[in-house]
């Protein structure tokens, strides 16, 4: 085995194409390569539920009649 190969560097990211930055959000991270800012979860998006397991189980909670879910 040669160990001498090395993989290539992975291109960098290019700049955010979208000029809608939100200043009063924080950017957490660039997605790449569409080059969008992905910003932080604000606390009524994880309230309502920000993955498919949190909004499965409000779903359900719903369905079975209970009065918090959402």
């Amino acid at each position: 085995m040669n160990r001498d190969i090395v993989a290539p560097a992975p291109a960098p990211a290019p700049a955010p194409a979208d000029t809608d930055i939100d200043p009063d959000r924080a950017i957490v991270a660039v997605a790449w390569p569409t080059g969008r800012p992905i910003y932080a979860y604000t606390a009524e998006e994880i309230a309502d539920g920000v993955d498919v397991y949190t909004r499965r189980l409000k779903a359900a909670a719903a369905e079975a009649g209970a009065a918090d879910a959402r």
